[in-house]
């Protein structure tokens, strides 16, 4: 075992508890909790009060081991899928006439149902939602989805807001759900009955343009496998991409874009090492990645951080460009992970 992941529950919960302060709160805990570990996460919430989950299809929520309500975002795609859901007692999110259709012939129980305002992704659209035969459904949950949420001005979020609170008019007693991590932080005229945080949870910022207000939850580490000497102009790593400039110390660490570096870190990204930072030297590999470690004190067996409390993970997608939900869920499977119970 080369690289780790450790989880810090307590982090996880004291970020929950801050968004439910602000409103009722459930947690997507799909792909994996982001990452995580859907078990351990999703016991922990459990532990702490959370009595609503979301995921993302019903393979994610057949194997959520929990006494809480379970809705799936992705619905019902067959008749199988739907008894099966059905059985074991998970909401499917309806997201248009045929999943209606499918979920009646399964028994019809309780469900949600999903008006796509803006998104243009999932969900029934207005006009749709306005003319679809509800009849015999079990709807406890009314749900939408913001399309920019991290920018709370926006345009789009108040025209989103308008389009839901149309909508629905049609089920006017049916709890509502509209905020994700960053309309719950927004304020309580944003999320509806329930809020859906989910990056948040984890410590990722879920503001574009914001300070992140969370609190880290994982740390991504690799372990030194070898320190050696560099000479000035000796290259380093695939493609000969870094050179030295002056002598070096070069240390390998054992952890690389199969357990979830993003190679886009090459020769611009920084990990956390001997009470200092050092830069990434050349090409992150598939299962390794060279550090510059001349100015800290490294030895062979010691844990570098990718991600954590020192480098936030924010700063690792913007150095990749992408974003922290990226980074994630791209965790290897074959990384350790271990949970820091609170």
């Amino acid at each position: 075992m080369t690289a780790r992941l450790t989880v810090d529950l307590a982090a996880l919960l004291a970020n929950y508890h801050l968004l439910a302060a602000e409103s009722a709160v459930g947690a997507v805990v799909k792909a994996d909790a982001y990452g995580l570990g859907a078990g351990p996460v999703t016991a922990a919430l459990h532990h702490a009060g959370c009595r609503h989950f979301f995921v993302a299809t019903p393979s994610e929520a057949l194997t959520l081991d929990v006494d809480a309500r379970v809705y799936v975002f992705a619905g019902v795609g067959s008749d199988e899928d739907a008894a099966l859901l059905h059985e074991a007692g998970v909401r499917p999110v309806l997201n248009d006439d045929r999943q209606a259709a499918i979920w009646r012939r399964a028994g019809n129980g309780p469900c949600a149902v999903h008006v796509d305002t803006g998104m243009r992704r999932l969900g029934f659209t207005p006009q749709a939602f306005r003319e679809a035969d509800l009849s015999g459904l079990q709807v406890e949950l009314l749900l939408t989805h913001y399309a920019c949420a991290d920018e709370p001005q926006h345009p789009m979020n108040a025209a989103q807001r308008r389009e839901f609170e149309a909508s629905r008019a049609r089920l006017p007693k049916v709890p509502t759900s509209l905020g994700n991590s960053a309309a719950i932080l927004t304020g309580p005229a944003w999320v509806g009955d329930l809020g859906r945080p989910g990056i948040a949870l984890y410590g990722g910022n879920p503001f574009a343009n914001r300070v992140n207000p969370m609190r880290p939850v994982a740390t991504l580490e690799g372990q030194v496998l070898q320190v050696r000497n560099v000479a000035a102009g000796d290259a380093v790593g695939y493609g000969a991409t870094y050179v030295a400039e002056r002598a070096c110390r070069i240390a390998t660490v054992g952890a690389g874009y199969a357990d979830g570096v993003p190679r886009q870190l090459s020769g611009v990204g920084r990990v956390a090492a001997g009470g200092g930072f050092c830069r990434i030297a050349g090409r992150v590999s598939m299962d390794a990645v060279q550090i510059n470690v001349s100015d800290v004190d490294v030895s062979v067996g010691d844990w570098v951080e990718f991600f954590g409390a020192r480098v936030p993970v924010d700063e690792v997608a913007a150095h990749a460009s992408t974003i922290s939900y990226e980074v994630l869920t791209g965790i290897g499977a074959r990384v350790l992970r271990r949970y820091l119970t609170p």
